[in-house]
């Protein structure tokens, strides 16, 4: 029940920034620069060996569901030098609990995929891999105005 609960949870929040996911006071400049400080802090919890390479460079796309003039600002990095191993979900959700994120869907065992919000300031992550075996970490902002 509480997965079906979070998944429910977790669509609604992909669908439409809504009222938690805003903040008029952050700035699209900011948000770039706290996407990639979360990233840069939470690589240190992973082992010496990880090491990040962009997958993408880091980019704003229009909140579904808001007003045109709002962006979520997005950036992914790959996880080098790491096996695609549970171990290293465990790791980075801990550090990421420690540092007020709280968990949003654990999709675990069937994938190794964890999904996590600041309570704070409503900035997500994730950490992920793709068909490949590769580790993908991920930040977004919560919606904001453009600019």
């Amino acid at each position: 029940m509480r997965a079906a609960l979070l998944a429910l949870v977790a669509l609604a929040l992909l669908t439409a920034c809504g009222p938690n996911r805003t903040d008029d006071s952050l700035t699209e400049s900011d948000a770039y620069d706290r996407v990639e400080s979360y990233i840069r802090r939470a690589i240190t919890a992973l082992p010496a060996d990880a090491r990040l390479q962009a997958a993408s460079a880091p980019s704003s796309t229009a909140c579904k569901g808001e007003q045109q003039g709002r962006v979520i600002v997005t950036s992914t990095y790959f996880v080098r030098g790491l096996a695609d191993d549970n171990e290293h979900f465990d790791t980075l959700l801990t550090w990421w609990q420690a540092h007020d994120f709280e968990l949003l869907d654990d999709l675990r065992p069937k994938r190794h995929y964890v999904w996590v919000q600041n309570t704070k300031d409503s900035f997500r992550m994730s950490l992920r891999d793709n068909s490949y075996g590769e580790l993908l970490l991920s930040a977004e902002s919560p919606c904001l105005t453009a600019g």
